[in-house]
């Protein structure tokens, strides 16, 4: 059965994230699913030659086998080959994480610029949660 995005906002708020803009035109939407429903998402906001990485999400029981280093991999490959040069993303937890799939921790106002129209960004600047946020970057192709 397909991921309907009905189906990944359910998934996505279990894991404690927020699923709003999912549905805007311009994001493109990744999932693994076994018969229980989606393992692992990631979604991309595109902003022209840049991109929002977000919604990476795994279930609990899959977590730690490489569903989501997997995952990323796959969107960050078919973004680079979709011309996208640079991947930015917001996370306060995860760092190791993203350091270890090559992303570097950058300054808050140069992700919002960057990607002044990702739906996720404008939906951080209208709540003030902007200020609370670490963002994070990779270049997909050397410039």
């Amino acid at each position: 059965m397909p991921t309907t995005t009905d189906d990944l906002a359910a998934f996505l708020e279990a894991q404690g994230l927020d699923p709003h803009g999912l549905d805007e035109p311009g994001t493109l939407l990744w999932t693994t699913r076994d018969a229980s429903g989606p393992t692992a998402s990631a979604a991309l906001e595109l902003a022209g030659p840049a991109a929002l990485l977000r919604s990476v999400a795994v279930r609990p029981d899959r977590r730690g086998d490489g569903t989501a280093r997997r995952l990323v991999e796959d969107v960050l490959a078919e973004a680079a080959a979709g011309g996208i040069r640079r991947v930015y993303l917001f996370s306060t937890e995860a760092g190791a994480f993203w350091q270890h799939l090559g992303f570097r921790e950058v300054p808050v106002p140069e992700a919002a610029t960057a990607l002044a129209d990702a739906p996720q960004v404008r939906q951080y600047l209208a709540d003030g949660s902007l200020a609370t946020e670490v963002a994070w970057c990779r270049d997909l192709v050397a410039s």
